[in-house]
C-alpha cells in the first residue's frame, strides 16, 4: 500500500523545484502558450525535457 506523503514534506520539495527550475518551466510554458491553439503532442518535447530532468534532479 502506498504511503501517503504530508503536506509539510511536499511543500519544502515544491517549494525547492520552483526555486531551482524557474527557467526550465517558463521555457517549457512559453513554448506551449506560444503554440496555442494548435498544441500537439511533443511540440515542446526539448523543453519539457529540460524540465523534467530539473526537478527530477531535485527530488
Amino acid at each position: 500500500m502506498k504511503e501517503k506523503t504530508s503536506v509539510r514534506t511536499t511543500t519544502p520539495t515544491l517549494r525547492r523545484i520552483l526555486v531551482k527550475c524557474g527557467a526550465q518551466a517558463k521555457d517549457y510554458g512559453s513554448c506551449v502558450a506560444s503554440k496555442v491553439p494548435a498544441v500537439e503532442r511533443d511540440m515542446c518535447s526539448k523543453e519539457f525535457l529540460a524540465l523534467r530532468n530539473c526537478m527530477q534532479s531535485v527530488v
